[in-house]
């Protein structure tokens, strides 16, 4: 049984050494991305419950730090697995809109009859067929990469 226990937090304690602080950011491209490290303009998703924001005090006397319980660390596993989910969950709702725009803009442009872009002066300015043949590919192939068929 004491062998059992002792695996047990073995494993416990090697899971809560892998976790670290998760910053989520938009990039200027409207992409949202995840990092291990600080970015200007980055917010923080997920901390690292086992690692303090201050350094923590110097100990009195040697034994004398509070020992964290089974049950402190299997909440801390919890939590990190929760805040795992969630990146899972906000990366999953990216790719959906990422491919909804995708979608929507390919439709767009095969239901279009003719293609244009604006000129310096407002007005339009038509492309040609092969020109819009090739964006309409673009369109495809870009809808292909994000919502994979």
């Amino acid at each position: 049984m004491s062998r059992i226990l002792a695996i047990a937090l073995t494993l416990l304690a090697a899971a809560s050494a892998a976790q670290a602080d998760v910053y989520r950011w938009t990039d200027s491209n409207g992409t949202v991305q995840y990092s291990d490290r600080w970015r200007p303009g980055s917010v923080l998703v997920k901390t690292d419950k086992s690692r303090p924001s201050t350094p923590p005090p110097a100990p009195a006397a040697a034994g004398t730090e509070p020992a964290t319980t089974g049950t402190a660390r299997a909440n801390e596993i919890l939590s990190a697995q929760q805040d795992q989910r969630t990146v899972q969950q906000d990366v999953a709702k990216v790719k959906a809109e990422q491919c909804k725009k995708a979608r929507d803009d390919y439709d767009k442009a095969i239901q279009s009859r003719r293609l244009f872009k604006e000129g310096t002066n407002g007005s339009r300015e038509y492309v040609s067929d092969a020109e819009a043949d090739a964006y309409r590919a673009k369109l495809l192939g870009l809808r292909k990469e994000l919502c994979g068929s």
